[in-house]
């Protein structure tokens, strides 16, 4: 595993590593999702879907949790974090699908954990975690083609945010920041990319010919929900990594 990912984690608040998951795992788990797609898949919950996890079925299967637990990817989260210290969700599914747009678009940047109309989440309150492990399943082979978009540094951003809100910031609204220029990452199948909670990020519009299948697990320190606003106003707070 190379070690600069370090560096680009507290730098730049994610770190992207090349092909991590074997390709045995990467080749089950999209077997798996093929066949709930072909067997279970309803149009009617396209924007469920979409907003929250496709193959909902599968979640926590082992061909979705063996990309993680059965992976380079957990050594990587014990390193970041230490496996003992967090707890990690059952996966999400996220697909973008071929021409999902008639054309470019600028992506549109958020940060996770708050409600919106298809999400499902409580409003009033985020519901943030630590990290993001974004496991992906297909190569997107240019940008516009459904890629992980991140905007670089913005986890420092969204952190002096935060410090200058308090804990009243925990029942606002999405914070409303200048953030630079977007970033669309070129992942290959069993690449592995960390991102920092605090980190802007969303997916592009896919206008080439290949669906982008990607798995994302959401990783919590055990004792978030007693220190949320402090980990939000603290970056490394809980993290084995840091400046």
């Amino acid at each position: 595993m190379d070690p600069t990912w370090r560096a680009s984690l507290v730098e730049h608040g994610y770190a992207h590593l090349p092909r991590l998951v074997p390709a045995p795992l990467v080749a089950t788990a999209r077997a798996a999702i093929d066949e709930e797609l072909r067997l279970r898949y309803d149009a009617a919950r396209e924007r469920e879907y979409a907003a929250r996890t496709y193959c909902p079925k599968l979640l926590g299967t082992r061909p979705i949790m063996d990309l993680f637990e059965r992976s380079p990817a957990r050594a990587l989260v014990d390193e970041a974090l230490g496996l003992d210290a967090v707890a990690c969700d059952r996966g999400q599914i996220a697909i973008r699908w071929a021409h999902n747009a008639a054309q470019e678009e600028p992506p549109v940047p958020h940060l996770d954990g708050f409600a919106s109309d298809d999400n499902g989440l409580p409003v009033g309150r985020i519901s943030s975690h630590t990290a993001t492990l974004g496991i992906f399943l297909t190569t997107t082979p240019r940008p516009f083609a459904g890629n992980l978009t991140v905007w670089p540094g913005t986890h420092r951003l969204y952190e002096r945010h935060f410090r200058e809100r308090g804990p009243r910031a925990l029942v606002e609204g999405p914070p409303a920041l200048a953030l630079g220029a977007p970033l669309q990452l070129p992942c290959e199948a069993g690449d592995v990319v960390l991102l920092h909670y605090s980190l802007a990020h969303t997916a592009a519009v896919n206008t080439s010919d290949v669906d982008r299948i990607a798995v994302y697990f959401r990783l919590a320190l055990r004792d978030l929900a007693a220190h949320r606003w402090e980990s939000l106003a603290n970056l490394w707070r809980g993290w084995r990594v840091g400046p």
